[in-house]
This record gives C-alpha cells, structure tokens and sequence, in this order.
C-alpha cells in the first residue's frame, strides 16, 4: 500500500469516525501497510470493525481504527474463505519440485483468500478396498498348511493347537494352565517321567493337561447342559461345581 492508496483508505475510514485525513497520516498508514495491499478486503476490514462492539474498551465515541486493526481484520475476513480442512491440490500436467508444489500451494491458498477460487475439500472414500487387496487380507493371521506341517516336528505343542482350532475346540493355550502353572501361550510342562530323565528338569507336553482343555472351555463357552454363562464353571441341579466340563459345553461353538 503506497501513500496514495492509504489516502483512500483514510477516506473510507473517515466516512465512519469522522477523522480528517492528512498527507502525514496517508504516509504514515502507508508505511504501517506497506506490504497490506489496498484491496477490498482491506476496505472491507474498516467496516467489520465499526461493525462490531469494542474489543479494547474504548468508548465508541473516541473509537477509531488504527493499521494494526485493518491488518488483523483484513487477516480474519482472508482466513474465513479457507476450509478448516485441507483441500485439494489438483496436480500439474508435468512433474515439479518440492519448491514448485510449495510455490504452487501458497499461490492457491492466496487465490481462495482473495475469493478469486473456491476451495475444494477433500472428499471421504467410500466403498471397501480393491478385490484384489481384499483377497490379500483374507489370508493375514492365518498359517499357511505348508509351515504348519513344516513346524509339526518341531513345535509340537503348535501343532496340537492348531489341530484343536481345526476341530473347532477351545484354545487350551489361550488360558493359565491350573494344573503346570504355565502362562497363557506357553505349552503345558510336565516334570522327569520317562526312565533316563534328569530329576528336576521340566519338559514340555505336546498336548495340554486336561484341566487347562476345561479352563478353556469355561472361559470361551456358556454351558447348554447346566446353563452355566461363559466364564463361569459348569454346575450340578443342587448347585454344586461338576468336576470338569460338561461334554456339551467342548462341543458347542464358541461365543462370538
């Protein structure tokens, strides 16, 4: 803004507070904006503060409108325009550098400021994803039958668990074994048993204690015998707790 178009500016204002514009103030005004072009929105900044009640607590009498306000306002009217969210930024015909597209970018932000374009936002995607990344997925959290047979020899504890999920059984590994003690995921542990064993060396199991297929049963089904709700153990009519599970409940499916 140079002093001509600050006189102007000066002018507006005045139709407003009743100032009496001068060369010193137009070359003052115009030094404060120098880089604030003389614009509608900063013409339309000067009316938004008469417009609204005081914000500094002057008297609307003695009120009158100072660069700083015209700079601030003229900034809110600019910001109003822009989305909260991104928008779009439709790519060039060719490629560009990371310098052009920022270049590029702050040429449009001051395009949808201006007015002179409409910001378009981002749109939402819908639908599912491509059939083809669809088929991918369905095989995600799933062992291929090939390691499976490949880690039958050396996991055998594995292979027991997925032979029992193939069955549509509870996983015994998915709770504390009440019998060894071990940890949820951890195979079943017996102590020395066969002749040569070493006294005090722990060894594991390929199948897990029967008491833990039980636990499992309990924590992952209600009983359609007793009634029993999941999580809870399986009881006789006089209230007292079965010793196990009853066969329906290894049975039935799994709660959702």
């Amino acid at each position: 803004m140079d002093a001509v178009e600050a006189t102007r500016l000066l002018a507006h204002a005045a139709a407003f507070d009743n100032r009496k514009p001068s060369k010193a103030a137009s070359i003052a005004w115009a030094e404060a904006l120098k880089d604030i072009p003389a614009d509608p929105d900063a013409f339309a900044a000067v009316a938004k503060f008469y417009s609204q009640p005081s914000r500094d607590g002057d008297l609307d009498s003695t009120r009158w409108i100072q660069p700083h306000h015209v700079r601030a306002l003229r900034k809110e009217i600019r910001d109003e325009r822009i989305p909260d969210g991104a928008f779009t930024y439709p790519l060039p015909a060719g490629s560009e550098t990371g310098a052009e597209f920022v270049e590029r970018r702050r040429q449009q932000i001051a395009a949808i400021a201006d007015g002179r374009i409409a910001a378009e936002p981002i749109r939402q995607l819908t639908g599912g994803p491509h059939p083809s990344v669809a088929d991918a997925l369905t095989g995600v959290g799933r062992m291929p039958d090939h390691v499976r047979e490949a880690l039958a020899d050396a996991l055998p504890g594995r292979k027991a668990r997925e032979e029992a999920r193939f069955r549509g059984d509870a996983d015994a590994l998915a709770v504390p074994c009440p019998w060894c003690h071990s940890a949820a995921g951890d195979p079943c542990k017996r102590r020395r048993g066969a002749r040569g064993d070493k006294p005090g060396t722990w060894f594991h199991r390929t199948s897990p204690h029967p008491g833990r297929v039980d636990a499992a049963a309990i924590a992952a089904r209600a009983c359609p015998s007793c009634q029993a709700p999941m999580g809870v153990p399986c009881a006789w009519p006089d209230g007292r707790f079965y010793d196990g599970v009853h066969p329906t409940r290894q049975t039935t499916q799994p709660a959702a």
